[in-house]
């Protein structure tokens, strides 16, 4: 059975989102784990994070990461971001840019780091930054968060290098590698309105 083929932008758009929305809360949507680009020193840097978080109202994307690390340091010195999710089932491509701000002891963090369960938080239980060269492979976690069940005490001493990633999406462009033909569009967000432009584009 083929794909359903969009032939209207305004309901390609709901798709594009309701999809977001989902992988934020579905551990197996092919768009929680999602390719996260920065620029750091005017070259550019990527890597997988989870998504957490996604609301087509105000086109919020957001994950977390410990704050000692490269990608925090790199959005500190530039704050234009990239995402990229792929589904291997719908052959869908979706790319989005826009704005990263880094949110540490706030509102933003607390509500983050609250809505996260202990075994997501156990990766900042560690002594050690991210990328501190090793004398042998090794995870660097706490004993405590080695052992079943990881409860909140467990993961508390990690809140003092979580941060939130919150990202803003001002551009989203969307491919569909169709059976019926390739097709693909583009969806852009005048800075302070609701709306979106959208076009279709030659894939």
């Amino acid at each position: 059975m083929a794909p359903p083929r969009y032939t209207d932008l305004e309901t390609l758009h709901a798709h594009v989102w309701d999809d977001l929305e989902a992988a934020a809360q579905d551990p197996g949507h092919p768009y929680r784990q999602l390719t996260f680009g920065t620029v750091h020193q005017n070259a550019p840097d990527l890597r997988t994070v989870i998504l957490r978080t996604a609301h087509a109202d105000g086109r919020v994307l957001q994950f977390h990461s410990d704050r000692r690390s490269g990608k925090v340091e790199a959005l500190r010195d530039n704050d234009r971001i990239a995402w990229h999710a792929w589904d291997p089932e719908s052959l869908e491509q979706i790319r989005l840019y826009g704005r990263a701000t880094v949110h540490l002891d706030d509102d933003v963090a607390m509500a983050l780091w609250e809505s996260q369960s202990p075994s997501s938080l156990m990766v900042f239980a560690r002594p050690s930054a991210p990328g501190t060269p090793l004398s042998a492979p090794e995870d660097g976690l706490r004993e405590a968060v080695k052992e079943e069940p990881i409860t909140e005490d467990d993961v508390a001493p990690g809140r003092q290098y979580f941060a939130a990633i919150r990202t803003v999406i001002d551009r989203l462009e969307w491919l569909h590698l169709h059976p019926d033909g390739h097709y693909r569009a583009q969806f852009e967000y005048p800075d302070d309105h609701d709306e979106f432009e959208a076009t279709w584009l030659v894939p």
